[in-house]
């Protein structure tokens, strides 16, 4: 906190700072002025909390300044300090919302009474100021959220174009003509949010959103719409420079580069081939996931591929259906991970495979989970036991697929089953905590689906996994470089020009690429959660 004392008389400033114990009071700078105008200068450049002001000046007496203070809204509170007992200096410093009066010669006490006053006032301005500022936030974050929302139904064909969705691609910078279209498919979202978002999505994407905004800035406006959570439609206007399919899709590559380079994210990524407007725009999108169902998941990952003929006959899950069920009967984990984890092999070896494909297979497992979630909880429902459609990554899909499993197996245990293990899940985290754990680690240690362990741990020990991780690592810091590291007061000195994209404020010069390895996950979060709660940015989801 900083104040401002202005007065003609040295002897006065000095009197004034040397009065008062400045750290009882929270002050942190002290500015001096020997008249108004000086006063007026340093309040717009440091916007001091509290002002100590003499009415009798030269050049810009107490009476003006406090009318320009008024007349540019400064909050800074005022504390008249004169000689000149008079009305309408005491009027003065009433109708500038001055806070103390005080007559030269003044005691210590009565000074540092009114300086605790300001300051409470002060503070209370501020309180409510910020409080205002939280819920602007918020209510725009809100707006941005329902906009999307709305967009996404329109994407999907569940809502009919109209001129609030024009005014939608107003609203976010977007031409209403000569719009083109990528779906981006996230092929390894889960297990990035878990290790390195620690479980948080939309921490993740707005991390997303920051380098999908860098990345696009040259080529024109942008907007990122998550259709749900495996599909996002990223929007273009192009600038007139690049107006060609061959930039769009050059432009296209760069951000998917970017997300691999920067979070470790592999992304798919289909291309709408004609321009269109608003009103046409879903038809795009449309263009753009047809393509991506004929990519060949099984090439280089992000690249699409149009599959061949398979050479052999292509396996079908629902003949596990017998062995799934035997695997949940007995209640073996490690077999009903051993039978999924053989299936997806033989996919594999079928040497390519298709969106659409893996689309099928997804439906066959939803199929098989309705039918044993029917005959094992008895009418039972158990939340969330389906697979996503649009999952395209083969070894997220069989993570995926056993942890369903598993989850299934936990909810026909009922409530006292596994309470032993995740006692185990505790203890080895409390010796391992300066390994790289998450949830995804855990659960394939420990046999346990990922929601499973957070649900059981919040119960037993009445706090998250990853807050205990941390407490940990706070409360018991290791010998090794790599923990010190990891606990480093200076980790934000340390993430390099790529992770500083994620809160938009890295230069625009980025010649060297640097991979987050340079920091550890935990500090990675740190720092998005920092960087998400003081971005400029409206909401995430929202890039324009």
């Amino acid at each position: 906190m900083k104040i401002l004392i202005a007065d003609d008389e040295e002897h006065v400033r000095e009197g004034i700072e040397l009065a008062v114990d400045w750290g009882k009071f929270g002050v942190t700078e002290r500015l001096m002025a020997e008249d108004g105008r000086q006063a007026l200068k340093l309040i717009r450049s440091h916007q001091p909390a509290v002002l100590f002001c003499d009415m009798s000046m030269p050049g810009m007496d107490g009476t003006e300044l406090l009318r320009l203070l008024r007349e540019e809204g400064w909050d800074t509170q005022v504390i008249v300090v004169s000689g000149y007992d008079a009305f309408q200096y005491t009027r003065a410093a009433i109708r500038a919302s001055g806070v103390d009066y005080l007559l030269k010669p003044f005691r210590k006490s009565d000074l540092e009474q009114a300086l605790e006053r300001a300051v409470a006032a002060w503070r209370e301005r501020e309180s409510h100021l910020q409080e205002k500022r939280e819920t602007g936030y918020r209510l725009r974050q809100a707006d941005a959220l329902l906009d999307e929302q709305k967009l996404a139904a329109y994407f999907k064909g569940e809502a009919a174009f109209s001129e609030a969705i024009r005014g939608i691609f107003y609203k976010v910078g977007l031409q209403a003509e000569r719009i083109r279209a990528a779906l981006v498919l996230p092929r390894n979202r889960m297990g990035l949010v878990d290790r390195r978002f620690f479980g948080d999505g939309e921490l993740f994407v707005f991390a997303v959103n920051n380098i999908a905004h860098e990345t696009l800035k040259p080529y024109g406006s942008h907007y990122l719409c998550r259709l749900d959570d495996y599909q996002w439609s990223l929007l273009t206007s192009a600038e007139e420079a690049y107006r060609t399919p061959g930039d769009f899709k050059r432009y296209m590559d760069k951000v998917a580069e970017a997300w691999r380079n920067t979070l470790g994210l592999e992304a798919l990524v289909g291309l709408g081939e004609a321009e269109a407007s608003a009103e046409t725009s879903p038809s795009a999108v449309a263009a753009a996931r047809a393509a991506l169902l004929k990519c060949n998941l099984l090439g280089g990952a992000g690249t699409p591929g149009i599959r061949s003929g398979p050479s052999k006959e292509p396996p079908r899950l629902t003949d596990q259906q017998i062995l799934l069920q035997a695997a949940l009967k007995s209640e073996n984990k490690a077999y009903a991970a051993e039978i999924i984890q053989s299936f997806t092999r033989s996919l594999r070896e079928q040497g390519a495979l298709s969106l659409k494909e893996l689309q099928a297979y997804t439906v066959e497992a939803n199929l098989l989970l309705e039918r044993a979630s029917r005959l094992v909880l008895s009418g039972r429902e158990a939340a969330d036991l389906f697979m996503p459609l649009w999952i395209s990554d083969l070894d997220e899909w069989e993570r995926m697929l056993i942890q369903q499993w598993w989850r299934l197996m936990e909810e026909a245990g009922g409530e006292g089953f596994g309470s032993r293990g995740i006692q185990t899940i505790r203890d080895y985290m409390h010796v391992h905590f300066q390994e790289d754990l998450s949830l995804s680690v855990l659960s394939e240690k420990f046999h346990f689906s990922p929601q499973y362990i957070a649900k059981k741990f919040k119960e037993l020990y009445n706090t998250t996994v990853m807050t205990y991780l941390t407490e940990c690592g706070w409360k018991r810091p290791s010998r090794s470089s790599s923990t010190r590291r990891c606990l480093s007061p200076k980790w934000p000195q340390r993430l390099g020009t790529q992770t500083r994209i994620i809160s938009a404020k890295c230069s625009r010069s980025r010649r060297a690429p640097l991979r987050c390895s340079t920091a550890s996950s935990s500090d990675i979060h740190r720092f998005l959660f920092s960087a998400k709660i003081l971005s400029a940015f409206p909401a995430a989801g929202l890039v324009h």
